[in-house]
């Protein structure tokens, strides 16, 4: 939304202050009455390893800098820690309006990129769909990453809506929002998204289809409302290819650059040359370079207290850690994220809110990015994390969910103050 303001209707100055005022009036909305009289209690472990790991950064930055003290730095962790301790003021009962939130702003963002699309004289199909940067000296193309992660949570927010409703116009509009996400995904041509989609897709077949479930499910598809449901989609379809007829065979291409480009990482990362066409990744190359960081600083004194904050850029977020903060530094990093991958499988199995759900299978859609892309102190990740750390894994959660209704009911309005 930032780039649509910014960059495509030009409101504003084309720089960082534009989006930092943005996030700042952001902030500002989200500030409750009770602010700093009453806490919410968050996931403790992710907590802890979370703000350990943001703390050690802080001192780096402070004490153990070669690098400067930027002006970006400093506002990125103030961001970080505002967000977070306003989270923390923010009542449990969001659960229930977040999700619809997400859903519409996300849906929002990708028309706007659709429309940014048809006015930028520039753009074709074939490149990689982004807002361009108007800035001078910016990324050519803008970050196709974003536009991925936005259809992402778009994708997950409407397939978690779906079974809350009971009409079929709204089914048939959250099913066209997955189409039509899936659809900037690919024209976004990011791996890592492709990739974490492809993630996500794994681990819901391996936990919600058992032999027993497919047979169920056959049987509740030939109902009168599903079988309906399902004619208008495929007419729907049917119509659209009709009358744009070379939009499957665009994406078609899409799927051929992208099969392209994965043979180059393999071909890059392990000289294997699987295709005819396969070249050196530009991008595959630098993170292959900086695993040999890695091993040199594994194997050297730098592994106890590191290089210094963002001494090393690896663009692999989990060994980046180590490189700058040594033992612990790693540990903090990849243990918050290795238990985030354990209260995302659980929250995968028990789909206890939809708000937790959401949270889990757009975690494991990061996880790519974890060795493929950004750092560990990017505002790109802490912004889901803290939201993760306050909602994902909550106990409060779980019980609630195996509560009968009545008893549920009689107990929303006694939710202990820790909560």
């Amino acid at each position: 939304m930032i780039f649509f303001f910014r960059d495509t209707l030009g409101i504003g100055p084309a720089s960082s202050t534009f989006t930092a005022v943005f996030f700042a009036v952001a902030l500002l909305l989200m500030v409750p009455t009770n602010l700093f009289l009453r806490f919410y209690s968050p996931n403790p472990v992710l907590f802890n390893l979370g703000v350990g790991f943001l703390l050690l950064s802080v001192y780096y930055f402070i004490f153990f800098n070669n690098m400067g003290m930027g002006v970006t730095d400093i506002g990125n962790y103030a961001y970080i820690f505002a967000f977070l301790l306003l989270l923390l003021s923010i009542p449990s009962d969001v659960k229930d309006t977040l999700v619809p939130v997400l859903f519409i702003f996300s849906l929002f963002s990708n028309l706007t990129l659709v429309y940014s699309l048809m006015t930028d004289p520039s753009w074709t199909l074939g490149m990689r769909a982004a807002v361009s940067f108007s800035n001078e000296g910016a990324q050519a193309g803008g970050n196709p990453h974003i536009t991925a992660r936005n259809g992402i949570i778009c994708l997950l927010t409407a397939m978690v809506l779906v079974p809350q409703y009971k009409s079929i116009f709204a089914k048939l509009f959250f099913y066209f929002s997955v189409l039509f996400s899936l659809a900037v995904i690919v024209l976004s041509l990011a791996k890592s998204s492709y990739l974490g989609v492809g993630l996500m897709l794994g681990l819901y077949v391996f936990y919600n289809f058992r032999l027993t479930n497919i047979f169920s499910a056959v049987g509740s598809f030939f109902s009168f409302k599903n079988i309906l449901l399902m004619v208008l989609v495929f007419l729907g379809i049917s119509y659209f290819l009709s009358q744009y007829g070379g939009v499957l065979d665009n994406l078609l291409n899409y799927w051929d650059i992208f099969e392209g480009r994965i043979m180059d990482v393999i071909f890059t990362s392990f000289g294997v040359k699987l295709s005819d066409t396969a070249d050196i990744d530009a991008s595959a190359m630098g993170r292959v370079s900086g695993f040999g960081t890695f091993l040199d600083t594994l194997y050297s004194r730098d592994v106890f207290l590191g290089r210094g904050y963002k001494s090393g850029f690896l663009d692999v977020p989990i060994l980046e850690a180590l490189v700058n903060h040594g033992i612990l530094g790693f540990l903090f990093f990849n243990g918050f994220n290795f238990f985030l991958f354990i209260y995302s499988i659980q929250e995968i199995k028990r789909n206890t809110t939809p708000l937790s759900t959401f949270l889990a299978y757009f975690f494991i859609s990061l996880i790519v990015l974890l060795i493929s892309g950004g750092r560990p102190y990017d505002i790109s990740y802490w912004f889901p994390y803290a939201v993760m750390i306050r909602f994902l894994g909550i106990d409060y959660f779980y019980k609630l969910a195996r509560r009968p209704a009545q008893g549920r009911l009689t107990a929303a309005g006694s939710q202990p103050s820790n909560y």
